[in-house]
């Protein structure tokens, strides 16, 4: 999508949009941990508080279901973990 738009900016003369053109980009290894989080993200409860964090338990069976090693489980519930803090601040300041 984002190629998409670098496309059209450029066929249009427009310059490319801020978000797209200083995107951060993810060193490699990295990208399996956000990929687990958007996987991840659809797991956490709604009530009537807002979000619930992603349950322990979900991350902890999609180690298994990737057969991850203990190093590597221990690394996808660090980065999840913080990926769900940051977000759920993110919609907090939103809101």
């Amino acid at each position: 999508m984002e190629q998409n738009i670098i496309k059209q900016s450029l066929r249009s003369g427009q310059p490319i949009p801020e978000r797209i053109a200083n995107a951060p980009e993810l060193q490699l290894g990295l990208v399996f941990y956000l990929q687990a989080f958007f996987d991840l993200d659809s797991e956490r409860s709604v009530g009537g508080y807002g979000l619930g964090r992603i349950p322990w338990l979900a991350i902890k069976q999609y180690a298994e279901f990737y057969v991850l090693d203990e190093d590597q489980i221990e690394c996808l519930i660090y980065y999840i973990r913080a990926m769900d803090t940051a977000h759920l601040k993110r919609l907090d300041k939103d809101a």
